[in-house]
């Protein structure tokens, strides 16, 4: 049954004649209560309602039978409330002169004095005013959430009775999938006997958006609404807490890039989602360690089948992996406090990558004249070229900086390349690493012989503040080196082998060892790398003489150690 098949039967319910019950059950937060409150109070408006008295009674709290009693005749509401007040539930002063006419009824009646005041007998009259509880339409809510106390059975005979003798209308509004035990079986078998309309509200995604975020005019309400909706949330509460959190979070990066803003509502939704429905939801950690391309990269524990449906949520809703502002957007739900400090932080972080991200568009843009046409226009493309090298320097790899440089050698468009070069490099403020690059890499691919003069020449401003230690540990991590690496270690004798070998204690000893060690095991090994393996064994074997304990040590590094 649609959402909208539900809203039509409540309809009918409403401006019918006859005595009925009905039960609208749903799973929570899906907005029963909300539909049922809506619907009803356009009814009111409209006078289409029978009969025009109304009381809403919430079963959550409420221990006696007494008490259900006594909250319906509390409760209990005209007409006028909905026209006048725009409130669905009663008021004190209603109460009151409720019970003023009440009272006033008896005492006349058994002729009491009328001196007698009426807050002294309330407890009584309260009861008693169930009597006067006949003609209306009566809505019990949380049935489910109902104490220990009351017996399920009973509420139904009281729904019965008001339907069968007392002339109400009643609604019942509850969660069926939480009862439990004894009353989940009371209510199986009850339920055909005392209602006669039985709804099931279970609204899609877009239902339940299009019911917590009607009007979608602004950025916050569009972007929740859109994400809600791929996350298939039909908890309008939980909506409703998404709104608010949005809410908070635009207020914190107010004037911000919008994709920054639209990054922090896309993780919150989500967040927010796993935190309010767990249930529902992947877990908040799962998500926070988000790897999408895990499976690429060695084997994996089978999933379950929940993981696999998380995952591939996570998929759809394009989530990657959480970066520093997504932490901080997840402990500002968490915790309730929004921290404005690291929120902006985190915001600054992104503004400039996204800056650089705009530059390498730019200058990939202006590529697009040199690959997009057979014209004429190579004095335009190389204008722009030039032009784009000094905006956007920042985003240019040093492979893109050689190529572009070369093409303008091979159009003609020389004049002004050394400045260009030049700057480049100074408006870069790149370490070392960047100047001296990784071969490797296909970011530093250069072959333009200026740009390689020039990155020389910058390295070569550097201090070289590596050390023996650092270097022979790095090839063991990375698993590689360079030509320069090798250079660095070559310069150091063998007793600065020694040095660094006796210096280093526990794991960083056995990473300095293999770094030094390593090209022993290099079959094509040049001759560099050969005089690095020779000084290695040669402190080794130093090592290994100054001791038993020593040469037992060495020894197991497969290093020979000679009688001292």
């Amino acid at each position: 049954m649609s959402t909208e098949q539900v809203k039509n039967e409540i309809r009918r319910f409403l401006k019918a004649e006859d005595k009925l019950a009905l039960c609208l059950s749903g799973k929570w937060g899906v907005g029963k209560t909300h539909t049922w409150d809506t619907l009803l109070t356009a009814a009111f408006k409209d006078a289409t309602v029978r009969p025009p008295r109304y009381a809403y009674v919430s079963l959550f709290g409420l221990e006696t039978l007494s008490d259900v009693r006594r909250s319906v005749f509390e409760n209990t509401v005209d007409a006028a409330a909905f026209r006048q007040k725009e409130r669905l539930e009663a008021t004190f002063s209603s109460v009151s002169e409720r019970l003023a006419q009440l009272s006033s009824k008896w005492r006349a009646g058994i002729g009491m004095i009328r001196g007698i005041p009426v807050v002294a007998d309330y407890g009584g009259l309260v009861e008693a005013g169930f009597l006067d509880v006949r003609n209306q339409i009566v809505c019990f809510d949380d049935l489910e959430r109902m104490s220990d106390s009351l017996d399920l059975k009973d509420v139904l005979g009281l729904i019965s009775f008001l339907k069968e003798k007392k002339n109400c209308k009643v609604v019942l509004l509850l969660n069926s999938e939480a009862l439990e035990g004894q009353n989940a079986e009371d209510f199986r078998v009850q339920l055909e006997k005392v209602i006669d309309i039985n709804l099931t509200f279970a609204p899609t995604a877009s239902e339940a958006v299009a019911t917590a975020v009607p009007d979608r005019t602004t950025l916050l309400t569009q972007m929740v609404a859109e994400y809600a909706a791929k996350l298939e949330i039909t908890n309008i509460r939980t909506i409703f807490k998404l709104l608010r959190i949005c809410g908070r979070l635009e207020e914190v990066l107010e004037g911000y890039d919008e994709r920054i803003i639209k990054q922090a509502f896309h993780s919150a939704c989500l967040f927010g989602f796993a935190i309010y429905q767990p249930t529902e939801a992947p877990l908040i950690d799962a998500i926070l360690k988000h790897r999408p391309y895990a499976d690429l990269f060695g084997d994996r524990e089978e999933r379950t089948p929940e993981e696999i449906q998380h995952s591939e949520l996570l998929k759809r809703y394009e989530f990657l992996t959480a970066d520093g502002l997504d932490l901080v957007v997840c402990d500002c739900i968490r915790s309730g406090f929004y921290d404005e400090v690291s929120l902006q932080r985190e915001a600054d972080v992104l503004t400039g990558r996204l800056e650089l991200k705009d530059q390498d568009a730019a200058f990939s843009k202006v590529w697009d004249i040199y690959h997009g046409s057979f014209d004429d226009n190579a004095d335009a493309f190389a204008t722009e070229l030039k032009q784009s090298i000094r905006d956007n320097a920042a985003a240019i790899s040093p492979a893109n900086l050689s190529a572009s440089i070369a093409t303008l050698k091979k159009l003609g468009h020389v004049d002004g390349l050394d400045d260009l070069i030049k700057d480049y490099v100074d408006s870069r403020d790149d370490g070392k690493d960047f100047w001296v690059g990784d071969p490797v890499s296909p970011r530093f691919n250069i072959e333009d012989p200026d740009v390689i003069a020039a990155f020389a020449a910058k390295a070569g401003a550097f201090a070289d503040d590596r050390t023996l230690k650092g270097v022979a540990t790095a090839i063991v991590r990375d698993r590689g080196w360079s030509e320069g690496t090798l250079e660095f270690i070559d310069k150091h004798t063998a007793d600065d082998f020694y040095a660094a070998m006796k210096a280093a204690k526990d794991e960083e000893l056995r990473l300095v060892v293999y770094g030094l060690t390593y090209f022993r095991n290099i079959g094509n090994a040049d001759e560099r790398m050969k005089s690095i393996s020779a000084k290695a064994v040669s402190a080794l074997q130093r090592i290994g003489q100054e001791g038993a304990i020593n040469r037992l040590r060495v020894e197991k590094f497969n290093v020979v150690v000679p009688q001292a």
